[in-house]
């Protein structure tokens, strides 16, 4: 998993304040999964695809091919532990995911560190999160400025 760390600290202060106002996970995690896929979408434009299968042969371990298209395939969106309302986006790895989804080596892609030359997808991930962040701190203060008019809209109906 690639991960780029931001320095997010305010933004954190803000949402701390926004999550007292509006406490329902369900309601964090649409807000969350819906920045997510605003970077999502950003990967998936950034992302050019193979001219052909790709084929892996190794002395040890099982020779693999390589579908074209599937590093796009890889990208997902998913909740990182089912206690919070964080996600994570980028390209999904392991036994959740089948042989034409996997991305197990987006790392090899992102770094450039490709046998023939860095590649055309080279700093992908980083430059779509660069790219899309705007985007996906507006989708995220728009979503919880929805979610508390529509708390206090409710409030104010009760009373």
């Amino acid at each position: 998993m690639i991960h780029v760390h931001a320095h997010t600290t305010p933004l954190e202060k803000q949402l701390a304040e926004l999550r007292k106002q509006v406490k329902n996970p369900k309601v964090q995690r649409r807000i969350h999964r819906g920045a997510g896929n605003v970077i999502k979408k950003e990967m998936l434009g950034n992302i050019s695809d193979a001219n052909q299968v790709v084929r892996v042969r190794r002395k040890s371990g099982p020779d693999l091919d390589i579908p074209v298209g599937t590093m796009r395939r890889s990208i997902r969106v998913w909740l990182i532990d089912k206690q919070q309302t964080s996600y994570w986006v980028g390209p999904r790895v392991g036994r959740r995911m089948p042989i034409d989804r996997d991305g197990w080596f987006a790392n090899i892609v992102e770094g450039g560190d490709q046998k023939f030359g860095q590649g055309r997808n080279k700093g992908v991930f980083r430059k779509s999160i660069m790219n899309a962040t705007p985007k996906a701190y507006k989708k995220v203060v728009d979503g919880y400025n929805r979610a508390i008019r529509k708390a206090a809209k409710a409030k104010a109906k009760k009373a």
